[in-house]
């Protein structure tokens, strides 16, 4: 119904911005993220908007980027979380780390959330996997294939579904390792991920053996 607000930056209350559009004050809740992208108060200001309607209120929800403004859709979807937990998450994850979160499958970043526990964090991940998209890449063009699909692995022989290991091989190269080096690395330490781990677990030991790979690389140049 209200797609954007355009309008003057009238000051902050809490966590709502309250923009002046043309002589009309309107409150809007927003994330810690969007109030540091928002001009000093007095400023011309834009942002995109949801409207929210309860059987006792309307409530507007702004968002500085459109990234954003979807990942919020994405979060309010998921069963349970409504706007004011989907604000929350926002606040402390940019969409991008959400994103991440979701390929590695690690609830403990959702638990740094205010009012996220752990069966949250875990139904987030889970009900997440199709809706956010992919990270981006080192380059900043989009990534492979999630970790928690199986779009671009590699079935394992005889079975036509893709194991944790080929799952694992797709996140890494989703976070912008090459091919070579994310393979690397899952060969380094196949012997330490106990046998039927997550995919999860494959990335996890696979990042430490990357980062102690450049860490040993700068040290030699």
């Amino acid at each position: 119904m209200i797609a954007f607000l355009r309008g003057e930056l009238a000051g902050f209350h809490g966590d709502e911005a309250w923009i002046d559009v043309g002589g009309v004050g309107f409150r809007v809740a927003v994330s810690r993220q969007t109030q540091r992208r928002l001009p000093p108060v007095g400023e011309p200001v834009r942002l995109l908007t949801r409207l929210v309607v309860r059987e006792d209120q309307w409530s507007l929800y702004g968002f500085a980027t459109a990234d954003e403004q979807a990942a919020f859709d994405a979060l309010v979807a998921v069963s349970g979380v409504g706007p004011r937990v989907a604000l929350s998450v926002l606040s402390v994850l940019t969409p991008e780390d959400l994103r991440r979160a979701v390929v590695l499958q690690d609830p403990a970043l959702l638990t740094r959330v205010p009012g996220v526990g752990p069966k949250l964090a875990r139904r987030l991940l889970t009900e997440l996997r199709d809706r956010l998209g992919q990270p981006l890449a080192e380059d900043g063009a989009a990534g492979g294939p999630a970790a928690t699909g199986t779009a671009g692995a590699v079935p394992s022989p005889g079975t036509g579904e893709a194991s944790p290991r080929d799952d694992a091989l797709a996140a890494l190269e989703a976070l912008g390792y090459s091919r070579a080096e994310a393979e690397g690395a899952l060969a380094a330490v196949a012997g330490q991920v106990e046998p039927g781990a997550p995919a999860a677990a494959w990335v996890r030991a696979a990042l430490r053996a990357l980062a102690g790979a450049r860490a040993a690389g700068g040290a030699a140049r």
